[in-house]
């Protein structure tokens, strides 16, 4: 019965042992999510987000203002971007079923409030005073403490 209870120490270490090592070392990480880009044809950057026009806007039907204008779209009109023009500032959209393009500078995120021509002027509030009540000091000659002796 000694025996048995000076050995239970040693069966438990073991045991602690064969199931610690029965455990992966280092957790096996999730893989990564995996985005897929958006539809974008030849020669577009895939373009992420939800887009609307800031001001009436005209399309045209090629990513160049001399080419003839095909549609033109209405202030906050949401759009279907397709992606960007490499090297350059045009974004391909759809527009009554086929490809059109605009000026990216034309157009924000849906959500976000439009750019103005001027800058945007905020109005703060003056902020409270919060250093407390104000405590004003006793005058010296009223102060009626006695020395305390050594």
């Amino acid at each position: 019965m000694i025996r048995r209870l000076r050995t239970l120490p040693l069966m438990v270490a073991l045991v602690t042992l064969t199931v610690s090592g029965c455990m992966p070392y280092q957790r096996v990480p999730n893989p990564p999510t995996v985005r897929s880009a958006p539809d974008s044809g030849a020669g577009l950057e895939p373009m992420y987000g939800e887009w609307q026009v800031d001001r009436s806007t005209p399309v045209y039907a090629r990513p160049a203002a001399g080419s003839g204008v095909v549609a033109t779209l209405g202030a906050g009109q949401a759009v279907s971007t397709l992606g960007r023009v490499r090297n350059s500032d045009w974004v391909a959209v759809k527009a009554g079923g086929s490809t059109a393009y605009v000026r990216l500078h034309l157009l924000s995120l849906k959500g976000n409030t439009p750019r103005g021509s001027r800058g945007t002027s905020t109005t703060l509030e003056k902020p409270v005073d919060n250093a407390g009540p104000t405590i004003k000091a006793a005058p010296r000659g009223k102060i009626g403490a006695t020395p305390i002796a050594n």
